[in-house]
């Protein structure tokens, strides 16, 4: 890395308060070479949203999915899984979109990194982020570095609270609140996060007085063109249980994201 931007990196990651940093190998995917930063919750979406832009991808996204649901393994009806990857692969080639998810080997976020790794175009790779609570992440001691790869050879975990990483995902930004083993620490920031790299695109309008010569668009959602470099950002939920209903409530009732539910 050129020593400019190993600067810029470095006061990102002051700006960020990143507590750690590296590369992850995988035992079951040696050709990916996923890339992630350990931040506190309060963390400024704003700079992490930065950091995504000018250290990790190079183009910005012209959509975001961020995919939720069910982390249980399940089987979903053959004809829908077919639909479904075909949609989401086709999305994702045509338009640069990013993915993020919850970056474990487990449930909806498995099945869609599997989805990523059949990407037919090597020449425009898929970004695929996953953000994860710390202390939910099976082994999470061993990513306790700084500038280092790690080896990641966990592909099953027996213990209550904890997933191994799904091995196709690109980039994972953990959430370290301090606690171990309990799921959706990062509900909160993953919704501030999408809400900062949409800046705004979809937007609630304020109803207009009866005298206005434009019409009243009250719980409507709206483009917003005029906002800075907006993106349009879409949670697109697959079955789920408790953790699920939090991260739509956090997304669309909070953020103003909008979802879209999948029936599988």
């Amino acid at each position: 890395m050129p020593t400019h931007q190993r600067r810029e990196s470095n006061q990102l990651h002051a700006a960020i308060g990143v507590k750690s940093h590296g590369t992850i190998t995988f035992a079951d995917n040696k050709s990916n070479r996923a890339e992630f930063i350990r931040i506190p919750p309060d963390a400024s979406v704003a700079r992490v949203k930065e950091f995504l832009n000018r250290q990790w991808c190079s183009e910005r996204p012209s959509l975001v999915i961020s995919v939720t649901g069910g982390a249980k393994d399940y089987h979903m009806k053959p004809k829908l899984l077919r639909a479904f990857r075909r949609g989401l692969s086709k999305v994702t080639r045509t338009t640069g979109a990013w993915i993020i998810t919850g970056g474990m080997n487990t449930g909806i976020m498995k099945l869609v990194g599997e989805i990523v790794q059949i990407n037919p175009d090597r020449s425009r790779p898929i970004h695929l982020i996953g953000i994860a609570t710390w202390g939910c992440v099976s082994g999470f001691e061993q990513l306790d570095v700084h500038g280092a790869n790690v080896h990641y050879a966990k592909s099953r975990s027996e213990q209550k609270g904890e997933a191994p990483l799904e091995p196709n995902h690109t980039e994972f930004i953990f959430v370290d609140d301090g606690s171990e083993r309990k799921y959706g620490r990062e509900i909160q920031f993953r919704a501030r996060l999408e809400q900062a790299i949409s800046g705004g695109f979809f937007a609630t309008r304020p109803a207009t007085s009866s005298n206005s010569t434009y019409p009243t668009l009250t719980k409507t959602q709206s483009l917003r063109p005029e906002q800075l470099d907006p993106v349009p950002v879409v949670l697109l939920v697959v079955e789920g249980g408790p953790n699920t209903v939090r991260t739509v409530h956090e997304a669309v009732v909070q953020n103003n994201i909008p979802a879209v539910f999948f029936e599988g």
